[in-house]
């Protein structure tokens, strides 16, 4: 019997779109494409939402990586606007807060930075969730199976209880080994069906 839903808030919850804020400062459409790449989905990206590298870490690390970029780098680090980059889908939020009003309890299983976390408690979901667990706390992105350990472990939760939406395959599988149910996130109408299949 299902009675937790965790839910990933990147490409879940919340569209995250850096070449938006890359255009409202000033970079053409390939710019901000090439930079989008190499700032928000690269490994640097990835060990500061981890809390392994600060902001001011990661600018050195790109600039030293990038030389010939190292200018436009520090702008866009320096600049980071998260109103211009994250945007919540009001969909998913709404059917996250159908399933807690049906009696599910609702858990959040994130890789974010502890500047992005912040800006993401202003969206409406976060007032329905009953916990969670993210990147910036624990040291540890997904698909480590350290971060299903520490959600399961802080929220007493029973694996074959619980489904898991994310829209990365590799992080359903890491789920999928622990005992949690995994529901691959595409689009919001396959995930409905998937659950209620599963409930």
């Amino acid at each position: 019997m299902i009675k937790n839903i965790v839910f990933d808030i990147g490409g879940v919850l919340v569209d995250f779109i850096p070449t938006r804020y890359l255009k409202h400062i000033g970079l053409n459409d390939n710019e901000s494409e090439l930079f989008s790449n190499i700032v928000f989905f690269g490994q640097e990206w990835s060990e500061y939402n981890s809390n392994k590298i600060n902001v001011n870490d990661m600018k050195e690390i790109l600039s030293k990586n990038h030389p010939q970029y190292a200018n436009i780098i520090n702008k866009i680090i320096t600049n980071i606007d998260y109103n211009y980059i994250l945007f919540e889908k009001h969909d998913t939020s709404q059917y996250l807060k159908q399933l807690k009003n049906e009696g599910y309890k609702i858990y959040l299983l994130s890789d974010l930075s502890k500047d992005s976390y912040s800006f993401n408690k202003k969206f409406d979901f976060f007032n329905y969730i009953d916990g969670g667990v993210y990147s910036f706390e624990i040291g540890s992105n997904k698909p480590n199976e350290i971060n299903y350990k520490v959600l399961l472990k802080k929220y007493n939760i029973i694996p074959n209880e619980t489904l898991f939406i994310d829209d990365n395959i590799n992080n359903i599988n890491a789920g999928n080994k622990l005992g949690i149910i995994g529901i691959l996130y595409t689009n919001l109408k396959q995930v409905k069906k998937e659950i209620q299949n599963k409930l």
